[in-house]
């Protein structure tokens, strides 16, 4: 008899060492699982960052840097401002177009362009006195529409049409 005992012992510790291995292996695995999901997550969460990343630097980059002089391989196009009022040609050719902006009025001024999805503006609007240079690639047949705008209450205070050719 103490034979069989020796052996109910012996069984009911490998049992519980089969149980104990079992619920290891379990507890083990999600972990292993939860790291995997983060993983992922992160993936994910990493790519949609990118995205954002890209379409900010695609939104800085057409917000347009404050210029001083027309590039070279630009059109030029001379615009006064004044105090709401633009004075320009409305008539354009198509192509990379420098719009040589002048403020001659008492208040700084900012200047628009914009079809769709275009907006296009001054980072910093000319105050009086100031000339700056804004660049805009003006699409064939397409009709864009500009805006004098007070920066303060950011209202657009004079609207113009151009007819691109």
């Amino acid at each position: 008899m103490p034979l069989c005992i020796d052996t109910l012992s012996t069984m009911k510790t490998f049992f519980a060492m089969i149980i104990a291995a079992g619920l290891v292996s379990i507890a083990a695995g999600q972990p292993l699982e939860t790291a995997k999901d983060v993983a992922n997550t992160t993936a994910e969460k990493t790519k949609e960052a990118a995205k954002t990343v890209a379409h900010g630097v695609k939104k800085a980059a057409n917000k347009v840097e404050d210029a001083l002089t027309p590039d070279a391989d630009a059109r030029r196009v001379d615009v006064t401002v004044n105090d709401g009022e633009v004075n320009m040609s409305t008539d354009l050719e198509s192509g990379k177009t420098a719009f040589v902006v002048k403020n001659e009025g008492k208040t700084t001024t900012n200047f628009e362009v914009t079809r769709g999805d275009i907006d296009r503006k001054f980072t910093i609007p000319p105050g009086p006195g100031e000339t700056k240079v804004l660049h805009v690639t003006l699409k064939s047949g397409k009709t864009y529409t500009v805006y004098s705008t007070n920066p303060d209450d950011g209202k657009r205070t004079k609207k113009m049409t151009l007819n691109v050719k």
